[in-house]
């Protein structure tokens, strides 16, 4: 099983909602709009739930 994720954008915030690959659920939320610490909510999000650090490190993908 892989991650999976479901995202909200709202004018105020973004929600995050992402199931790890052993099943348990995970809830996050940024502000949608923070030009001064990210550019997109939603893929600083996915990066924040993964713990990648620095904003161009690539996120890992399903290469199968």
């Amino acid at each position: 099983m892989n991650w999976e994720f479901w995202i909200d954008r709202g004018g105020t915030f973004t929600d995050i909602v992402a199931r790890r690959p052993d099943g348990e659920l995970v809830i996050h939320k940024l502000l949608s709009e923070n030009p001064d610490r990210y550019s997109d909510a939603a893929v600083q999000g996915i990066r924040e739930i993964l713990g990648i650090s620095g904003n161009n490190a690539p996120i890992p993908g399903d290469h199968s």
